[in-house]
């Protein structure tokens, strides 16, 4: 009896050994990763996404090289003031427009808005205050002489565009209409008004243009209309100029 029961007593230790190791060894495979095991994957990922960012500044600087690097140009800025602030006002004398033979030109548009405008007409007739009358052709159009290239200029702290030697206003902001005239007749072709002088010059120039090489002279030009208040002090009388339109 002693010896059975020894021996049952063997098997249940033994049995009972073996299922505590079986239970050791599944709380092994369930134990938590500790910090030192998860910063070997982490120090990978960190590698990896290193390797990336530089192969990317890699792949801008190529690219960079590879492209050619373009100006972007600033509008041409005149001034026209002496020392003392004051316009000069030595400007060539304004005649009869002579037939001159065409250039081929095509207007194009100044989109930019590079500038800041500093002066502003929100009637156009503040404008008119301060035309000198050597300027107004035939008592109607404006016609500034300006010896400069075609395109666009901030003169003054103001937006213009000089087409065959002649300024005109060409503000985004500002109101006011162009007159479409043929220097021949003197007579208006055509008036185009627009949300600004900007896109009033822009339609009355794309006219012109097209019109001028179907003639092939300078045959019709843009200008803003001269309107004379009665009330205010010019300073100048416009019976004085004999060559005008007025009645």
């Amino acid at each position: 009896m002693k010896k059975t029961f020894l021996f049952i007593l063997l098997i249940s230790i033994i049995f009972s050994v073996s299922s505590f190791a079986q239970e050791l060894n599944k709380t092994k495979e369930k134990e938590p990763i500790t910090e030192e095991k998860k910063v070997q994957p982490d120090e990978k990922k960190i590698k990896q996404i290193e390797k990336q960012e530089i192969q990317k500044k890699e792949e801008k600087i190529t690219r960079k090289k590879m492209t050619p690097t373009v100006k972007t140009k600033k509008p041409r800025n005149i001034t026209t003031f002496n020392s003392d602030k004051k316009t000069r006002t030595s400007t060539t004398q304004i005649n009869k427009i002579p037939l001159q033979k065409l250039k081929k030109t095509k207007h194009k548009p100044y989109t930019k808005t590079n500038y800041v405008q500093q002066v502003f007409y929100n009637n156009p007739v503040n404008y008119y205050y301060t035309i000198h009358p050597r300027f107004i052709y035939r008592g109607i159009w404006i016609r500034y002489y300006f010896i400069y290239d075609n395109g666009f200029y901030f003169f003054n702290g103001y937006p213009y565009f000089v087409y065959h030697n002649h300024l005109h206003r060409y503000s985004f902001t500002d109101p006011g209409s162009y007159d479409l005239v043929d220097s021949v007749t003197d007579k208006v072709y055509a008036t185009f008004y627009g949300f600004s002088l900007q896109q009033s010059y822009d339609r009355s120039a794309d006219l012109r243009d097209r019109l001028n090489r179907e003639e092939g002279f300078y045959r019709y030009f843009c200008a803003e209309r001269f309107e004379y208040d009665a009330d205010y002090n010019y300073g100048w009388n416009p019976d004085d100029y004999s060559d005008w339109y007025w009645d």
